[in-house]
């Protein structure tokens, strides 16, 4: 086997070789390997980990996934003309296709994406956000700031990937390093400056950011969520932490310091620290607030100076995603006048908080809270702003997540509503009512302020009949998402539209979990 060299150096420096980008030993330089025989003049069209896109002359990466291994359909990619094969365990192949063994595929696919697509992350000035809660929301935020600056801006995240004025869709919050370099490369080409993205935990703990450079890190808060995946918060945490391990040379920290893992975490930060807070004494506070269901009043204090703020976007959660954001810009270099104009450009962000208006004389909510904290913030804000009127809640959980969180969400949609239908939300493998149980057993006995609809269609529907003049209506766990997951199917459902057709008079048809159980309602009362 021919193991691989060490890059060359001038003066100590590691420096790119004269090798075209599609030549194999540029690819692989800085990862180590073995190969059955020598790659020198080896050239690729295309670096893969899906077997389904390889095409004659491409190289394929077998990565070991969550649910599918990748080892398993080197076959087909050979069958299909994949030309180089990098896996981390050997394999029969016929003698056209060359062997790459490496020890940790997913590590060494970072690394081959990072050195196919030119390393564009050093020449792109990136804002990464982790975190449970706001992340989206600042991604929004910073890209109106960067846009009223004048910077083309490219964002990552949940609801879409967008450079420009164009959008695509996203499968994953941050996606896999081969579509991520892939899109810092397509972004660079298209004159893109500034990226903000969002950067989850099973990104980190995956290495799909291994080999990206940021310039800003902002880290949230932290919440029980993703425990299915990371088990303890503990594990989720330090996941989150490594994002501040990939900060470039001068680069800032963006720390939350009402979050009570943010005093650690300080500790461990070897770049610049900038804090904002609405408790704590930060770099970056919000004062004179004043809220409604409409908007929202304050002052920033920031150690450039002071401005005052008015926003669409409602509720202390959401001004501690705008400090969150000045405090990126501050570090990003944005003059304050600029900081402010961008900020108040913000209108409703797809399904947090996004309010649905259609002339009714209550109010419609639609927001992706689904974390027993995230609903908490929700709905202990609108108690807040309208206490004589009535809040009603429908909300479910999602299948084959963390089912710790199922009935401290109930806990806290009783808690601050009046009336709580619990329902289905994404059910996925799980059976439906199993769900709703585990959510019941957190307020059955202590709560009777709550029906069960398992129909979502049918409880959305139900929430709008029992509103009246000035009472709320807050439809949580799916914002923006336009489907619903049944099994192994994804069904067309939108929130935001069932309210919308419900509100206009239009039929009530039964959703498509009503569909999928041929006609069952699921209703009973508490």
């Amino acid at each position: 086997m021919i193991k691989s060299r060490d890059v060359l150096k001038k003066n100590g420096t590691p420096v790119l070789s004269e090798c075209p980008l599609f030549a194999l030993k540029h690819i692989l330089r800085g990862v180590q390997y073995e190969a059955d025989r020598d790659i020198s003049g080896v050239t690729v069209k295309k670096v893969t980990n899906d077997s389904r896109k390889v095409v004659k002359g491409d190289l394929f990466i077998a990565l070991r996934g969550y649910k599918i291994d990748g080892y398993k359909f080197i076959g087909i990619a050979i069958k299909k003309g994949a030309g180089v094969i990098v896996s981390e365990r050997d394999f029969e192949a016929p003698e056209k296709v060359i062997k790459v063994l490496v020890k940790d595929a997913r590590a060494a696919s970072a690394l081959i994406a990072a050195n196919f697509y030119g390393n564009p992350s050093k020449k792109l000035r990136i804002t990464g956000v982790t975190g449970t809660n706001g992340k989206t929301t600042i991604t929004y935020i910073i890209e109106s700031i960067l846009k009223e600056a004048g910077i083309p801006t490219g964002v990552i995240g949940t609801i879409n990937y967008r450079i420009g004025g164009r959008r695509f869709p996203a499968a994953n919050t941050t996606p896999g390093p081969l579509e991520l370099q892939a899109l810092f490369s397509r972004m660079l080409k298209s004159g893109v400056k500034d990226v903000a993205m969002e950067v989850s935990s099973h990104s980190l703990d995956q290495g799909r950011v291994d080999h990206v450079l940021f310039d800003v890190g902002i880290f949230t808060n932290i919440t029980k969520e993703h425990l299915d995946y990371h088990k303890t918060v503990k594990k989720y945490f330090s996941a989150k932490v490594k994002l501040f391990s990939k900060l470039k040379s001068g680069a800032v920290a963006v720390l939350n310091n009402d979050d009570h893992m943010v005093s650690g975490l300080k500790n461990r930060v070897k770049n610049r620290v900038l804090t904002y807070g609405l408790t704590k004494i930060s770099d970056i506070m919000a004062c004179g607030i004043k809220l409604s269901v409409d908007n929202a009043f304050f002052a920033v204090k920031t150690p450039k100076g002071s401005f005052a703020v008015s926003t669409r976007l409602i509720g202390r959660h959401n001004i501690s995603n705008i400090l969150a954001s000045v405090a990126a810009a501050i570090a990003l270099k944005i003059p304050l006048g600029t900081i402010k104009k961008g900020v108040e450009s913000v209108g409703a962000v797809p399904g947090r908080l996004e309010l649905v208006d259609e002339g009714q004389p209550f109010k419609v909510f639609v927001d992706y809270a689904h974390t027993e904290d995230a609903l908490y913030n929700v709905l202990s804000l609108l108690r807040e702003m309208v206490p004589d009127r009535n809040i009603i809640t429908v909300f479910g959980c999602g299948g084959n997540r963390d089912s710790a969180k199922r009935p401290l969400m109930g806990n806290a949609a009783c808690k601050f509503s009046d009336s709580v239908i619990v329902t289905s939300d994404n059910p996925r493998f799980e059976d439906p009512s199993a769900i709703i149980s585990q959510i019941e057993s957190g307020i059955r006995g202590e709560f009777s302020n709550y029906d069960i609809v398992e129909d979502r269609r049918d409880a959305i529907n139900k929430a709008l009949s029992m509103a009246s003049k000035g009472d709320v209506v807050v439809i949580a766990g799916k914002g923006h998402e336009k489907y619903q997951i049944v099994r192994d199917k994804t069904l067309p459902f939108d929130d935001c539209e069932i309210v919308r057709e419900i509100l206009a008079g239009g039929r009530v048809q039964g959703s498509p979990l009503t569909m999928q159980r041929a006609g069952q309602t699921g209703f009973r009362k508490r």
